[in-house]
């Protein structure tokens, strides 16, 4: 069992050695140049060219960038194989690119473990090798890719994507006979061939926007390709025959016309797609989040009541003001009766649109959608509302309570407040869970409250922006905020806070 673990874990193409796999698959430079374009490059991008195999890609990509005069990107290369990687070192020697030995369904350094960073690529490239990733192992591919691409930033992808499961599954069986010939072991064990709703589906769930086939496309592989790269070796004079006999096998594939003899020699026609699909930025994640949660749960929390009931309290009489990232309305409710003009924004169009009705019958209420970061705050307001939203990961906070402190008359109030760490809401959660129990809402809301941990545990990837009172307080204070007259660190039991500057 040990040996067998051995020779999977062996990269298939380490037995292989050289080989050319756009002549092997018909790949013309026609049609490479259209994939290369659809990376968009304008200069100055970052690109992850993965399972790159020998670098071949990349030194294409050199190319095209020379012949249309466009600045050669700073590339990444990562490559599993040993051999491939050495091969690709020394075929980009001579270009600015980095070449890691390492695992794209991970995205580590295979020799010392190590990540790459997380939202570190504008464009993440694969040319025909997703077909080496097993199915379990799809999803986890495009998460990883989903990781390291920068917000807005895109998945090229050239490969296989079948309509028909059943020509997929006979090219499957045929590519096993060609591994298990070629003592690609691990290849035999591993390799799966995508129909369109496997690669979809698992695009859209990993949180891809705008999944779209750029242009369709023909993988044209002769038999006589295979056997040069594959069968050349001393030992596998029977191997073309073997394989070929495989081929007049697959019945699905000779009916649709995909698999053609000529004397000695076949031909296989068989479907791929240049797949482009962008990761959403981080305001689209941040409303995408909030979307799909059921925020009126936390009408339940006591701890969230006490944060909006002390926000309030810290609010003038008759004040105007502006609420950044108003939510569900919850606030909003509180400020009846109080306020003489209030503006919310948000950035989540579905609870624009629950404010709006929620607070219909009083006009001195307005809410808009937009991002916080870009929206105009105005003059003269009495007070200005931030309520959890600065951590949120894609915000600005220095630039955004810069705009407060703008937008604010002399005196006016900041009300401010915050986790202060990524595990705040988690080491929140055992309270307020108890809180629940104890006034018998447990049961009713556990579906809401799983779903709230849910959603908080996606808006923080890391990137977020976390204080310690005494941190936000400094800050507010370097940005020109002249007295802090309160301060509470015992929002959600003790793991956020709220602030309360003036100018």
């Amino acid at each position: 069992m040990e040996d067998t673990m051995l020779i999977l874990d062996r990269a298939a193409h380490d037995a292989v050695g050289r080989y050319q796999q756009d002549e092997v698959n018909g790949f013309t430079d026609e049609l490479l140049d259209r994939f290369l374009e659809q990376m968009h490059l304008t200069g100055g991008e970052s690109v992850l060219d993965a399972m790159a195999g020998d670098g071949n890609l990349t030194l294409r990509l050199a190319e095209h960038c020379r012949r249309k005069g466009t600045t050669f990107p700073m590339v990444t290369v990562v490559e599993y194989s040993r051999v491939q990687y050495e091969f690709a070192r020394a075929a980009l020697a001579n270009l600015p690119v980095r070449v890691v030995w390492g695992d794209a369904v991970t995205m580590a350094d295979r020799g010392t473990g190590e990540p790459l960073p997380d939202a570190s690529f504008d464009r993440v490239v694969i040319k025909s090798a997703n077909h080496e990733v097993p199915l379990d192992q799809q999803e986890r591919l495009y998460e990883s890719i989903f990781r390291v691409l920068k917000p807005g930033g895109l998945l090229v992808n050239l490969g296989f994507l079948f309509d028909d499961a059943a020509e997929r599954d006979e090219l499957r069986e045929v590519a096993r006979v060609k591994d298990t010939l070629a003592e690609m072991h691990s290849a035999a064990a591993r390799r799966h061939f995508l129909t369109r709703d496997e690669l979809y589906s698992r695009l859209a769930r990993v949180g891809f926007l705008d999944v779209a086939a750029a242009e369709a496309l023909e993988y044209r592989i002769h038999s006589s390709a295979v056997a040069k790269h594959y069968f050349a070796r001393p030992g596998l004079e029977g191997a073309d025959a073997e394989f070929q006999a495989t081929q007049a096998r697959s019945m699905a594939l000779r009916r649709h016309g995909r698999l053609r003899f000529d004397g000695t020699d076949s031909l296989m026609v068989l479907p791929g797609e240049i797949t482009v699909a962008r990761r959403p930025t981080w305001a689209e994640s941040n409303a995408a989040a909030f979307r799909h949660c059921p925020y009126d749960f936390l009408r339940h929390l006591e701890c969230h009541a006490q944060l909006l009931d002390k926000a309030v309290a810290w609010t003038p009489q008759g004040a105007a003001v502006l609420d950044l990232g108003s939510g569900p309305g919850l606030l909003a409710e509180r400020l009846a009766g109080r306020v003489s003009r209030y503006r919310g924004v948000e950035i989540s169009p579905e609870f624009v649109a629950k404010c709006r009705k929620l607070m219909e019958a009083s006009p001195e209420f307005a809410f808009e959608q937009g991002d916080i970061g870009a929206a105009e705050y105005g003059r003269g307001l009495d007070a200005v509302t931030i309520l959890n939203v600065l951590y949120l990961p894609g915000i600005d906070p220095v630039q955004v309570l810069k705009k407060a402190h703008a937008a604010l008359r002399e005196g006016g109030r900041l009300i401010v407040s915050g986790p202060t760490s990524t595990e705040s809401y988690r080491k929140a959660e055992p309270f307020m869970r108890a809180q629940l129990e104890r006034d018998g809402l447990l049961a009713t809301c556990e579906p809401l409250f799983r779903a709230v941990g849910e959603a908080n545990d996606r808006l923080l990837p890391g990137q977020g922006n976390y204080w310690s009172i005494e941190g936000m307080i400094e800050l507010l204070k370097g940005l020109g905020f002249r007295a802090v007259p309160g301060g509470d660190t015992q929002i959600y039991y003790g793991h956020a806070f709220l602030v309360v500057a003036e100018k």
